[in-house]
Order: structure tokens, then sequence, then C-alpha cells
């Protein structure tokens, strides 16, 4: 993952800085909607100990501390026990907060992002000192408090500044802070800002008891007469920044906005961990100075509040001073603290109260603080028109934009205040093109693995139940495929409607959904060529294109100008022949022209899509359309070409035939010579299936001749004998024609000759003699697709009504072929464009998604990505090298594969119980370059053999060393 670094910002001055996303665990809530749900219920997350923290004191805990997705950011399983769980904990956030700032990292292009983390504990490492475990090489990197914004600015790929800030317990929201100014000097186009706290070990609460910080009742009551300490709590969130101009110019959702903020110290006005009055009350007048606010128009200010008899006052004191001051007895501030719902979260409580404060702003509803019952007597709320924000409550009507502080205090003095802002209403978007309403969409999921991939599709399913009013589908479709990564582990579902996508998901999540069945496609990502398959006459069907004209205007605009440009030629109008008048569309002079509007209008829609082929193959007339596409004749010359085509060979006589046949090219060119000059090969369309055209009673003497063996035949519904000796008569003309024409040399997509079975050199395709000789010649069909195979295709995309061409492709390429999709196999037209391009996206073709659904679409809130967590912690990291490794030499003289997979297992670290996909490479496994030298040494010491140093270069996967050893072929 990568960022454009190159495109640095012009620094801002005091420009506001939005909030775009955000992901938090916290006690009790895990993400922003559950932490909302938990403070506007007044809900209070404290309670006794459990699991690893089992007989501690009360407080906020998070659950399930010690389990982590090592698989899906690359980590072993020796390297993930060895990390802090903190940075796991930020590393599953960040992303979290990044899907729900509807972006991707590599979306992320606009310049360097920083990384700014607030942080001051390494109980992790305590714990691995206290169990005597040996350093190893992830010793350093797993818990080093630098690597915790070090490594989120290496997985992602972050380029800005990379910084952990320890302030003490303000230390999350100086990091806020700080990233504002980065922002504002230029220094990263994006930030991300995060804080971070777990309380893992007995001694760090024995260490804020020996400071007498500590509730002894086990809650806290900030601003009550009953105050009497902290209550402990852990967790962490992460924020994504912008400069508000350009959030609001990529229409971003704005939680809220920061205006500004101010840091200071206490320096000697007190003791070193006495709170000063002074101190606090400049640096929030500095904020709201920096912030460019009066003190008046602040409404609310989120506490540091921790509820401790000599803190409260102080702070309250501070706060009447500075902000208090000049405001009516009739309108206090309102203050409340978050530390009354999850406890005091120390590094991580500014970031806390950060988003508890711009949820606020963003759902317009203020929280009630929690155990407010009776005022502090040392705190006289009147007179400094102070209120505590006790119950759940509108924000004060006013005629400005809310304003909120948010104040955080560190133990040692460092003090900081952060002024926030309601978002601006989203500016009025100007006048936009009407967009058709997609009738049927694809919706998108993806995993690291196949289990995430259909976690995901259960998640959705479940979330889309439950919702009251689910969001419209187009909404759903561009969110899932522009706001969430696309991993290797794909499907995607096309539904019309959302029972119907409800009931696709839930058969994808347990795995009773078959790929290409029931709108639904599947599969691990492919690599290689798309090709697209232009069919020739012998595909039509009365009313083909309706339902794409009246649904897709890129389409409509592209047959009409292609019917504009060939009904001169046919002196009716083709739309009337093929929609109105069914019985015309198999006579020659109008299916011809009527596939040709077909096909362009379909390749120029695909097109639009983003979907552009790297080859293109056409079968008979279709040739016609791809020399089209590629610039051998503007659309007016393809279409001249295309009617006097078919108008010539509707001159001839009657009496031919075309007939498929079961059986090769030897045995039926032996067939055709006994009708010399009456009978030739129309086409071969595959290996075993071909086609002969001639005169009508020879062609079906050979016919019989193959019937006679057995062989399957078939009458084609065609009146002329195509391709045949009978086509000679029009050569002449029809060359006339072709020279009367401009003609290129093709460019963009190579075409695939059907004539010769291969790339034509340049320049031959504007030959006119091409064009003449083309009309009588045998439509290589099948060998063009093996040509195009073995130039790398793998997905191959058939531009025409049926799926017949696709079904010759697939008896020529039985192998190493990833997907065949045909936009118009059945009559849901609509409906096999959605399939096609969900199809695309799967095999890894880029997809112009905004284009897919319509400019009427918009992001909506989806579930974010389903972590695969697995335990890994300091119990986990025991040796396993030994028995592995002897398991390994004993099966070496039986099984090459288990001892590939066994000491592969043991270099990742890995037990020999866990599953080993033998077919993903060792990087993509989580393996470096040092277990790489250990799987090459183990490997070398027990099997005798020399390995080179290049061994898992030239041999990239488990599957290719297994093939290597059990083939004993030279490494």
């Amino acid at each position: 993952m990568s960022e454009d670094h190159t495109r640095a910002p012009a620094p801002g001055t005091d420009e506001p800085v939005a909030v775009v996303g955000m992901a938090c665990r916290f006690p009790g809530a895990d993400g922003p909607a559950a932490f909302w749900r938990l403070l506007v219920s007044g809900g209070e997350a404290i309670g006794p100990g459990s699991g690893l923290r089992e007989g501690r004191r009360p407080g906020g805990y998070l659950a399930d501390v010690d389990r982590f997705d090592a698989e899906f950011f690359g980590m072993p399983a020796r390297e993930a026990a060895a990390a802090d769980p903190q940075q796991r904990l930020l590393l599953e956030l960040c992303w979290h907060a990044l899907e729900d700032a509807r972006t991707t990292p590599l979306n992320l292009s606009a310049g360097p992002t920083g990384v700014y983390v607030g942080a001051g504990s390494d109980e992790y490492a305590f714990l691995s000192r206290a169990a005597d475990a040996r350093p190893s090489t992830y010793t350093m990197t797993g818990t080093g408090r630098a690597f915790l914004a070090n490594r989120l600015s290496h997985f992602f790929g972050f380029t800005g500044p990379s910084l952990v800030v320890d302030t003490g317990q303000s230390s999350s929201l100086a990091a806020l802070h700080q990233a504002v100014q980065g922002l504002r000097r230029g220094e990263c186009s994006t930030a991300i800002v995060a804080g971070v706290q777990l309380n893992l070990t007995a001694e760090g609460d024995e260490v804020v008891e020996a400071l007498g910080a500590l509730s002894p009742s086990g809650r806290c009551h900030t601003f009550d007469a009953r105050a009497d300490g902290i209550v402990r709590g852990e967790g962490a969130g992460v924020l994504v920044l912008k400069p508000l101009s350009r959030a609001v110019a990529d229409g971003d959702r704005i939680y809220c906005t920061v205006l500004g903020g101010a840091m200071n110290s206490d320096g000697a006005r007190t003791g070193l961990t006495a709170p000063s009055e002074a101190a606090q009350r400049e640096v929030l007048s500095a904020a709201c100075r920096q912030a460019g606010v009066s003190p008046a128009d602040v409404s609310y200010v989120e506490l540091h509040g921790t509820g401790t008899a000599l803190g409260d006052p102080v702070e309250a004191a501070a706060l009447g001073g500075a902000l208090g001051r000049g405001r009516p007895s009739d309108g206090p501030l309102l203050v409340g603290s978050v530390k009354t719902n999850i406890g005091h979260l120390e590094a991580a409580a500014g970031i806390a109260g950060v988003i508890k404060t711009a949820l606020a702003l963003f759902h317009r509803e203020l929280p009630p603080s929690l155990n407010y019952q009776q005022p502090n007597p040392a705190i006289d709320m009147s007179a400094l028109r102070l209120r505590v924000c006790d119950g759940r409550r509108a924000w004060p009507e006013r005629r400005t934009p809310w304003v909120a502080g948010v104040s955080s205090f560190g133990l040692g003095g460092t003090n900081c205040h952060v002024v926030l802002g309601e978002a601006p209403p989203l500016a009025v978007a100007g006048a936009r093109e009407p967009a058709s309403q997609v009738s049927v969409v694809p919706v998108v999921v993806s995993g690291r693995t196949e289990a995430a991939m259909r976690q995901q599709a259960r998640n959705l399913a479940d979330a889309l139940d439950a919702a009251g009013r689910p969001a419209a589908l187009a909404d759903l479709g561009l969110t899932s495929a522009t706001t969430r990564t696309a991993f290797d582990r794909r499907a995607a579902v096309v539904a019309s409607g959302t029972d119907q996508l409800l009931t696709r998901l839930r058969a994808l999540a347990d795995g009773s959904g078959v790929d290409g069945e029931n709108g639904i496609v599947q599969g691990a990502r492919g690599s290689g060529l798309t090709a697209f398959l232009f069919p020739g006459q012998g595909m039509q069907r009365p009313g083909m294109g309706e339902r794409l004209h009246k649904e897709f205007g890129v389409f409509a605009r592209a047959f009409d100008d292609a019917c504009a440009a060939l009904e001169p030629a046919l002196g009716a109008s083709l739309a009337d022949a093929m929609w109105g008048r069914q019985d015309l569309v198999d006579k020659l002079n109008y299916a011809q022209p009527a596939l040709f509007a077909l096909e362009v209008g379909l390749y120029r829609l695909l097109e639009s899509f983003g979907l552009v082929p790297d080859l293109l193959v056409g079968h008979s007339q279709g040739e016609i359309t791809a020399a089209h596409v590629t610039g051998v004749f503007s659309l007016e010359d393809a279409a001249a070409l295309v009617a006097h085509r078919g108008r010539l060979i509707n001159t001839l006589p009657p009496g031919g035939a075309m007939i498929a046949v079961q059986a090769e090219e030897d045995e039926v060119r032996r067939a055709v010579a006994r009708e010399p000059g009456l009978v030739g090969i129309a086409a071969v369309n595959s290996p075993r299936s071909l086609v002969v055209s001639g005169e009508e009673q020879a062609t079906n003497r050979v016919a019989a001749h193959f019937e006679a063996l057995g062989r399957r035949i078939r009458r084609l519904r065609i009146a002329v004998a195509g391709h045949s000796p009978l086509m000679a008569p029009i050569q002449d003309e029809l060359r006339a024609v072709a020279e009367g024409l401009s003609r290129n040399p093709p460019s963009g997509p190579v075409i695939v000759s059907t004539v010769t079975g291969s790339p034509a050199p340049a320049g031959h395709f504007a030959t006119p003699d091409y064009w003449a000789h083309h009309v009588c010649a045998t439509v290589r069909f099948g060998p063009a697709l093996g040509t195009a195979h073995e130039l790398g295709a793998r997905f191959f995309v058939e531009l025409g009504p049926g799926r017949g061409l696709s079904t010759m492709a697939a008896e020529t390429v039985d192998h190493g072929v990833e997907r065949f999709t045909a936009p118009m196999a059945t009559e849901d037209e609509t409906g096999g464009v959605a399939e096609s391009v969900a199809a695309a996206h799967v095999f890894g073709a880029p997809v112009r998604w905004p284009a897919v659904f319509g400019r009427h679409a918009r992001p909506v809130d989806l579930p974010l990505y389903p972590f695969q967590r697995a335990r890994h912690w300091l119990d986990t990291t025991e040796e396993v090298a030994a028995p592995q490794a002897a398991s390994a030499a004993v099966q070496w003289s039986r099984d090459p594969f288990d001892l590939v997979v066994t000491c592969t297992l043991q270099a990742l670290g890995l037990g020999p119980e866990a599953d080993l996909d033998v077919s993903r490479s060792f990087s993509d496994l989580g393996m470096d370059s040092r277990m790489a030298v250990a799987l090459r040494t183990t490997l070398a010491r027990i099997t005798g053999r020399p390995l080179p140093t290049t061994l898992l270069f030239d041999r990239p996967t488990p599957a290719s060393l297994i093939e290597a050893f059990e083939s004993d072929a030279p490494l």
C-alpha cells in the first residue's frame, strides 16, 4: 500500500480541519455506533476484571485483547505474539477508521499522510520481562513505543510525519493538536490521530493506588460531592483528519471540525502532580483565541473530569474564569465527562472525549454525564456559570454554529484544550446531468481469506435485515465497491431489490451459493488479459438491446448513432425492425446491421464502465465491429461496410445451407474435398465443432456422411451459404466498397484475426483485399481463441445476444481460463450486464464504479471488515521447531509435501495444526527475509541437498517448492 507523496499541500493558515472518519474500541463499545448508544442511554461500562484481568479492580476493560488478525496484516505468528497488543489494536482501528471515512489506503493519493499517536504505556514489555522471555528479532519493533506510530505508517504506506506523543494523560489530545498543526503547516494532507491505552498488569493499578488517585468506590463522580478518585479504563480511538476545504470538495461526511487548540505546562506554579488553575485557564483562553471564537460561543466542554477531590474544583474554577464569565445565569456552560461512562483511559482519555463530542455535534444531541447528584461543595456552579449535562438533551438554541471544547490535562502538568465546531452544511451541488436509475446492481464483498469474505456477506445481510429503511441498492453497491479494499477473495451479488439481495448474500455467506448461478459471482482474483468476443449472424433474437436502450444512456447514444449511420443504406428504421417487427430481425439485410449496432452500443457501455479489452476476436461480421472500435473504420464507414455486405449477400440466389458438424478439421476437410467448388468449411469454432457451408444438396451430403458416423449435426437458421465458395461472386464489389472507405491501422486492443487465427500484421485490416476475402474465408474462431489464450487472455466477454461464442471458447480453451461472461446471455439484459461487471471485478479487471451506479448514488454506512482473530500472546511463542523438524526429517523420504509444509509452518512460527495454503506466495503467507533464510537452512539440513540463496525467489510458493522436490528437479 502506498500513496502519492509528491503532492504535498500548500501550507494553510488557520483553516478548520475536518474529522471525516473514526473508529474506536472502548469499554462496552466496539465502534462509534455502539459507543454513541452507550452514551445516550446513560450506560456505564465499569466492571470487575475477567479473563486476562481476572481478580483486578473494577474498571473499564476491553475483551479479547490477546486476539488479533495477524494474517490480514502480514505478520507471522511469532511477530504477532511479540508485538504490543496496543500496536495490534491500532492497526485494526486504523483500517476501520479509513473504511468509516469511506476511503481506502490506496485512495489517500492527495499527498503524504501523517500519523500522530498518543500513548504512555508499555505494560506488554513489562509482562515479557516478567516472564523471562528471551529477546527476539521482533522484540524491539514489537514493544518500542515509537513503533505504535511507525508500524501504522509502514503497513499503510503513509509517508508523512510518524510520531508518538507522550504527555501523560493528555497524550492523545496533544497528538490531535500536533496533527492539526501538521496539516496547517503542510507537512501532510491527511492525518491519522490515535490514542491507545491497555492496562495489562496489576502493577499498573498498584502504582496509581500508591499515588492516592484510585476511587475506593469504583465509580467516577465528576463534579459530584462523592468524588473520590479515578476509575482506570482502557481502549483506543482513531480519527481521520483532512483540511475542511478538501473534505467539502471531496463530498466527505464530516463529523465535526477542529477549529483550533492550545497546549501549555503548569511549570513550577504547583507541585509536579498538582493541577494549576492559572495554567488551565490560560490554555482555555489561548485555545479560543487560536480557534477564532469568543468564550461565549462555546456551548459545551468535555471535561478532563477525573472525579478527584483535588482536580475537579481546580478545573471548574479555570473553566469559570476562562469561559463562564459574562454568561447569563440562564445560559450556563454545559459540561460533562466520558470518564463517568468508561473510566479514565489515561493516554487515550483525550481521544475518547473528542469522539464523544464529535458524535454529539454530528447527532445534534448531548448525552448525559453520569453519577452527578449533588454538586461538589468546593465548586460554586452558579457563580462559575457552569452546569453538568446530567441528562440527554438537545444542544442549546443559538443562531451560530455550535462550538464545543475538549480538555485533557497530564498528571505532570501538560495541559491541552481543543475547540471543535459543528460541521458546515453540505455545499449545494451544482446541476447534475440526470442519471438513469439502475434497476439491477452488483454489491461486492471481499476478504483476505474465504472465511472473511463470507463473514462480510453475512454481516452485510444482518445489517440490511436490521435496518428499518435499507439504503438504495445503488448506494450499497457504490459504497461496497469504492470505499472498501478489494482483496483477492472476491464475490459479488447481483440483485434488483433488497429481498433478493438478502437471499443471495445469505447463500454466499453459508456456502450454498454457486459461482455463476442465481446472481452470485465469486472466486479468487485472477490474472491475465481480457478478450472481447463479437458474434456474427445467427446469434440475433427479437427485442435484443431494447432493455439496455431504456436503462443505459451510454448504450442508447452509441446504438442510436450506429443506427443513424446504417439507416440511409437500409431505408428503414433499424430499431423498429429489432423491437417492433420481430419477423424482420432474422432477415439478412436487417440481422447484420442489427448485430453491429448492438455490439457497438454494448462495447461503448462496457468501455464507459472501465472495462477495456486487451484482445478482440470477431466471429464473421463481428470482426467489422472489432475493426471499428480499434479505429480501422469510422462509425460511418464501418456501417457502410456492414450494410453493403448484407445487401450483397442478400442478392445471391437461394439454395445455400450451413450445417454445424461434430468432427475434427482434418476429417471435415477430406469430406468437403469430395464436393469441390460446392462446399467449404465456413467456421472452425472449436477443435470438434465446425460448420460446413455451400450448395444445399452438396452440404447435406457432407452432413449426412458425419451423421452416419454417429456425429451430431445441426442445421443453422441461415438461408445463405456464408463463408463458402458461393460467396465468390460478390467479392469484387465488396472490395470496391472497401476501397471507397477511409481505413487506418488498428490502435488499442489487438485484433486476433479469424481469417488467419493469429494477430494480423500492422495495416492488414486496412486493406480492401482482406475484407473482400473475408466473406469467403473460413472463420477460424477456435484457432483465434487459442492464440488469444496463448497471448495471455484469461477473461473472455461475449458482446452479443446469447452465449454461443462463450460455449465455443470453453470447448477450445478448457484449461487456464479464469472466467467467461456474456452480458446478454439471457433476456434479462440489465442483470446480465451487472453480472458481467461483477465477473470483471472478481477476475481483477479495473471497473469505473461511479459510472456503473450512476451519479445519483451516494456512499452509505456498511459493516466494517470482519477481522479473523486468533490468540497471539507471550505464551504462544513456545518453540515448536525441534519436534516439527524431526517430523519433517522422518517424512522427507516419503512425502515432500509434508517436508515443505512442516518446515514452512516452523519458519512462520505456526504449530503443525495450522492450515497452510500452498498456492499462496511465501510473502503473502507472512514470510520475511529472516524466515526465508531459516527455511532454506532447515530444508538443506534435512534433505542434504545444496540449496541456492535464491530458492524462494525461484520457487515463490510452497506448491512450486513441493513440485521441485517431487520431481527431483535442480534447485
